[in-house]
């Protein structure tokens, strides 16, 4: 059986428990920052969780037809559907 842990978030002023494995965790740290740079600078807070999913996606796949998608980029894509589904609940 594979380790986790628990990881606590604030996101766009909510907490949040993860699990996740423990090589993920500094990465999933540093994707919940990003998240939070990028809703830090959208003026429509109703719909900033969109908007900041969409720049960031848009990012990654500027990235990856830039760099022919490297394993990095692959991992953050994997935090960042993780988030999306944790914000759902």
């Amino acid at each position: 059986m594979s380790k986790v842990e628990t990881v606590s978030l604030r996101i766009f002023g909510r907490d949040l428990t993860i699990a996740c494995p423990p090589k993920e965790k500094d990465n999933l740290i540093k994707a919940a920052n990003l998240l939070n740079e990028e809703l830090d600078n959208i003026s429509d807070k109703n719909n900033a969780l969109i908007i900041a999913g969409l720049t960031l996606a848009n990012k990654l796949l500027t990235s990856e037809s830039n760099n022919k998608s490297s394993s990095a980029d692959a991992d953050f894509s994997k935090l960042i559907k993780k988030i999306e589904k944790t914000l759902e609940k």
